[in-house]
């Protein structure tokens, strides 16, 4: 056991000193600082079960790591993370109609839900592979959601990149709330889903206009953030997010867009995350 000790401690202490070594992330390597009894109990526990399953563990480790320092450094999300194509007032109406706002005497917040669950699908998404994390990613990410913005620029593709990831994970969420069945359905399922209602956005399907009577699927969609993006003043706004998630897979623009990667694992998350809850609310003790 103590040599495990020793070599977590090893560990832990080399990523304090590659990331102190670079200003930017020398908040993180502050974070494994504050956090290194904690971080050793948990290291102990996953790297027994990583060696119970034939491998190393070393990339579990420096993947636990740098998602433990972003996890912790990272503050809310508002609705200038989801201001894109420097359209600030659509992103702000959309996200009023769909989610509200709370009033103060200051100003007016919007009320974006499920903030701890979609900085954690982030972070999986943008840094779960098994090769050391994209640097441009990194100042990205803290750019966007650390009190303690790194002085140097963030890269402007990369930064596109993310505001279409948030954008992606709000509305896989609504998916899966308001149509439970994609959780025993599966991620094909969910996959096409996706795609259906995002083209019936574009197509302004969604809602019907020209009738009193329920749009698609008896209505279920019209009070989300499908919904809220059908509209011939944000068809554009809708047609420039789809081209933002790449799903043709597109080669242009690599570093801006979504890949097939990013999308399947935002997907996995969703479903990871929130069917559990859909399990939790359609319990019989919690029947409505």
């Amino acid at each position: 056991m103590s040599n495990r000790i020793s070599r977590i401690n090893a560990t832990i202490d080399n990523h304090i000193c590659v990331w102190s070594s670079v200003p930017s992330f020398a908040p993180m390597a502050e974070i494994l600082r504050n956090y290194r009894d904690i971080l050793v109990e948990k290291l102990l526990d996953l790297t027994a079960r990583e060696v119970s399953k034939g491998g190393s563990g070393h990339d579990a480790v420096r993947l636990f790591l740098l998602n433990f320092a972003l996890e912790h450094m990272a503050g809310q999300i508002t609705s200038e993370h989801f201001t894109i194509f420097r359209d600030a007032e659509t992103v702000e109406v959309i996200l009023e109609d769909s989610y509200g706002i709370q009033c103060r005497a200051d100003k007016d917040d919007i009320l974006i839900p499920h903030q701890n669950e979609a900085l954690k699908i982030i972070i999986q998404c943008l840094f779960h592979r098994t090769r050391a994390a994209d640097e441009k990613d990194l100042l990205c990410f803290l750019h966007m959601f650390s009190g303690e913005k790194p002085e140097e620029r963030p890269d402007q593709d990369r930064t596109m990149r993310l505001r279409s990831m948030i954008w992606f994970i709000y509305l896989a969420i609504e998916i899966v709330k308001t149509e439970r069945a994609v959780c025993s359905k599966g991620l094909e399922y969910f996959r096409n889903k996706f795609k259906e209602l995002l083209d019936r956005t574009i197509d302004g399907t969604i809602i019907d206009e020209e009738s009193r009577f329920p749009g698609f699927e008896e209505g279920k969609w019209e009070k989300t953030l499908f919904g809220w993006l059908q509209g011939e003043d944000r068809r554009e706004f809708a047609m420039k997010l789809k081209r933002q998630f790449n799903m043709e897979n597109r080669l242009e623009h690599v570093n801006r867009c979504l890949l097939a990667d990013h999308r399947r694992c935002i997907l996995v998350q969703v479903m990871f995350m929130f069917c559990r809850a859909v399990d939790m609310d359609m319990s019989p003790g919690r029947a409505k």
